[in-house]
């Protein structure tokens, strides 16, 4: 969604809509762009769309200064002749609702870069991960987060510091577990995650914790068609790795528009990258490692078997 709007009203590096006001201004830019691009003055427009019948009434959609109705924006679409991919995500901007911005809820907990990514995979069509420190946010267990929580408090030194990670934590996994829903909404991304292998060899949170997450991915893995799960085995990571050790790229559109990654940092402030060489890099690694990854018979079978170990009490 969006993705070329995006990139027909300029922006590489432009952040997607967060609010339905942004999308209906990023609707507005798209119109004056396409307007621009027939070399048409307002008075032209007016005069040949009977759905507007004043320069002002044109200039208020063009400015996202009213509220912007389906049908009239689909009459200057057409006669633009816009492309029907543009269309589709015009409608899917002009559809846009307060509670699409789910993250509007948690601005006590979610600074801007994580809002900046909620935004981002609302608005993807394929979201692709690389982990090999914890299992993905989007596929962690409620037990799962709050054991990753539990330690990052735990490490701040300042006591202040650690006071306000362990009161937080409460509405950091309401927000975790929120954003999940992503996942199973009618329009949910492609989510696809590569996993290295020893992050199913940890016990964090305790042996009943990581077994109930080894089970959800197994389970999601089987029953989720929209999302992808694959292990990087050991043996391919003694031959080197991905080019970091936590990349999310997200694909707003099936061509190479506004892609972005972005780069995790363990417990500390991530990067997000525009630059589109930078982009390409990261994809190419991520596409080399994936298909090194075991394939989906063996990325569930080597999950059973760190489930087995764990239920067995069997030595690693």
């Amino acid at each position: 969604m969006s993705g070329r709007i995006l990139a027909l009203v300029g922006g590489h590096g432009q952040a997607p809509p967060s609010t339905p006001e942004a999308a209906a201004k990023l609707v507005g830019a798209l119109l004056r762009h396409l307007r621009d691009e027939k070399k048409l003055d307002q008075r032209e427009v007016v005069e040949a769309v009977p759905e507007f019948n004043s320069i002002s009434t044109l200039s208020r959609y063009e400015n996202a200064n009213t509220p912007l109705k389906p049908e009239n924006v689909t009459a200057l679409l057409r006669f633009y002749e816009a492309p029907e991919d543009v269309f589709r995500d015009a409608e899917a901007l002009l559809q846009w609702r307060a509670d699409q911005r789910w993250w509007s809820a948690f601005s006590d907990v979610a600074d801007h870069t994580l809002t900046s990514l909620f935004a981002l995979e609302s608005t993807s069509k394929v979201v692709q991960v690389y982990q090999e420190n914890n299992v993905p946010g989007m596929l962690q267990t409620a037990g799962y987060a709050r054991a990753l929580m539990d330690d990052y408090a735990q490490a701040q030194v300042d006591p202040e510091k650690r006071r306000e990670a362990f009161a937080a934590i409460e509405r950091r996994l309401q927000m975790r577990m929120r954003r999940q829903h992503l996942l199973d909404q009618p329009q949910a991304p492609l989510f696809r995650a590569l996993i290295a292998e020893w992050v199913l060899d940890k016990q964090l949170g305790g042996v009943m914790v990581m077994r109930e997450q080894l089970r959800y991915l197994l389970n999601v893995a089987e029953n989720k068609p929209n999302v992808h799960i694959r292990i990087l085995p050991g043996s391919a990571l003694r031959k080197g790795s991905p080019l970091h050790p936590a990349i999310t790229l997200f694909k707003p559109w099936e061509g190479a528009e506004n892609r972005s990654v972005y780069l995790e940092n363990k417990n500390v402030s991530g990067e997000l990258l525009t630059d589109m060489g930078q982009i390409e890099t990261f994809m190419a690694s991520m596409d080399y490692w994936w298909q090194q990854a075991l394939p989906k018979t063996a990325t569930m079978e080597r999950i059973q078997h760190y489930i087995d170990q764990l239920v067995s009490g069997a030595p690693k």
